[in-house]
């Protein structure tokens, strides 16, 4: 994972802790009207460097108040957090944490309940090759074997669970079992990279990565300690949002362009695109194929390992999740 330290720059953000300007926040937007401002900014709005900034007559007859000044009021309120009034240019613009804010309430809109019964998709469970099934609750993509216990057999609530990724529930608008499976990877992959290069893909705050070791690990029937099948995995944690994953080893070199440009030679692209369901169970497979090991009881470190065709490469992670060697 990249380096994010301190820098020794002179760039400092403003002396509140997160708390403060999270409640600042909170306090700002709990209003209706300011809700509706923000919305109504976002409908006209084009999110473009060169957009339209909408003008205050616009919003004003999109907002169910009779009293410009009170409108005026709330844009005021919102501004510098959330807006910016564009002078020059006659209007108004939802800055990037008011973009992030309305786009999150649209994405959960109309569709609050969704759900996916469970329904089998053809890929097979990398433990016992077994039919799978992908289901969607409570903001979860769950891909489910039918037969066996799953990756987390001592932990997850729902059996036979191997993986279990967060989609907004408008991720599953318009998207087939099958679609819905390839965006779950293609976002595991987007995200995933960006925790590994210390960059949070929630808030773009630094992130901590840990690799985290059962003491007293049974694999044998789901550890009693962890509750994992492997009793080796990657936490990353954002340090502002607290945004969390947590990582088979498996997923790893998937990261590393050291990697990639080996699959690359091999003909294999790791590439998940959300229209292409075989290259969402290309890459679920290989991560399932590669290798991993502890270094020492002592060590804090593991090396994986990619074959293909007698050749190899192997990656050693230390303690932060940072690549401090490559062997090819």
């Amino acid at each position: 994972m990249a380096d994010t330290g301190s820098t020794g720059s002179d760039r400092t953000t403003e002396a509140r802790t997160p708390d403060t300007r999270a409640s600042e926040a909170f306090d700002l937007l709990g209003n209706e009207t300011r809700l509706s401002i923000l919305l109504a900014i976002w409908e006209e709005q084009i999110p473009l460097p060169d957009g339209n900034p909408v003008p205050f007559s616009r919003i004003f007859d999109r907002v169910d108040l009779d009293d410009r000044g009170n409108v005026s009021y709330h844009l005021e309120q919102l501004e510098e957090q959330f807006i910016t009034q564009r002078t020059e240019r006659g209007g108004y613009e939802l800055l990037i944490p008011g973009l992030k804010l309305v786009r999150t309430i649209v994405a959960g809109t109309g569709v609050k309940d969704a759900t996916l019964e469970p329904t089998e998709i053809d890929q097979p469970c990398p433990f016992c090759d077994a039919p799978t099934e992908i289901t969607y609750r409570e903001g979860f993509v769950f891909l489910i074997c039918t037969e066996c216990k799953g990756a987390a057999p001592g932990m997850a609530d729902t059996d036979g669970a191997l993986n279990g990724f967060p989609c907004e529930p408008a991720g599953l608008s318009d998207r087939s079992p099958e679609q819905l499976h390839a965006a779950s990877i293609t976002t595991k992959l987007q995200q995933g990279r960006s925790l590994f290069n210390g960059v949070c893909p929630t808030c773009s705050g630094a992130v901590d990565g840990q690799l985290d070791f059962c003491p007293d690990h049974d694999p044998a029937d789901g550890c009693e300690h962890c509750g994992l099948r492997y009793g080796t995995f990657a936490r990353f944690q954002c340090r502002i949002c607290k945004h969390f994953d947590l990582q088979n080893p498996g997923w790893l070199p998937l990261f590393h362009p050291a990697v990639i440009s080996f699959y690359d030679d091999h003909g294999i692209s790791i590439r998940a695109q959300a229209d292409d369901f075989e290259s969402a169970c290309r890459v679920y497979s290989l991560i399932y194929d590669h290798e991993w090991e502890r270094l020492s009881e002592e060590s804090p470190c593991i090396a994986v390992t990619a074959s293909r065709d007698g050749d190899e490469i192997r990656l050693t992670f230390d303690e932060t999740v940072s690549v401090v060697n490559v062997q090819r």
